[in-house]
């Protein structure tokens, strides 16, 4: 993958938005998180707050006032994971899991997004990205 050729660039660019002057896009993202470790349901929330950080890493704008971009996560307990020692009274046990299960699915929710963009297939005559910038691709 590369980046695309300007002619195509240029030509997305000439194209008129079916919105007319109220030319703000309507997009919503939903996500879900799924792990097998026994987290509580404080934690599943922190989690799915974190993993919006994929969304904003992959789409642009993200998060704007017509978006309904949702994230859920869900721990199906079958993983039972101790505390970690030494943790501070002042934090919940889970601190540190729920820290690196929040990085993890933001890393893979971003991933998954880009997974999707790349090969999504036209819908209703509106066209991928794929069809958009043939040149990204190799031949």
């Amino acid at each position: 993958m590369r980046a695309p050729p300007a002619e195509q660039i240029a030509a997305l660019a000439q194209l008129s938005s079916p919105l007319g002057a109220f030319n703000t896009p309507f997009n919503t993202t939903i996500g879900v998180i799924a792990c097998d470790a026994a987290l509580s349901p404080a934690a599943c929330r922190r989690i799915a707050i974190a993993a919006h950080d994929g969304l904003a890493r992959t789409i642009r704008p993200a998060h704007t006032p017509l978006d309904g971009d949702t994230v859920f996560a869900l721990a199906t307990g079958a993983v039972a994971v101790p505390p970690e020692a030494g943790v501070p009274a002042a934090l919940s046990p889970e601190t540190q899991l729920v820290t690196a299960v929040g990085a993890a699915a933001a890393d893979c929710l971003a991933r998954a997004v880009l997974a999707g963009v790349l090969n999504a297939q036209p819908v209703a005559g509106i066209p991928t990205y794929r069809d958009m910038f043939p040149g990204a691709f190799g031949s």
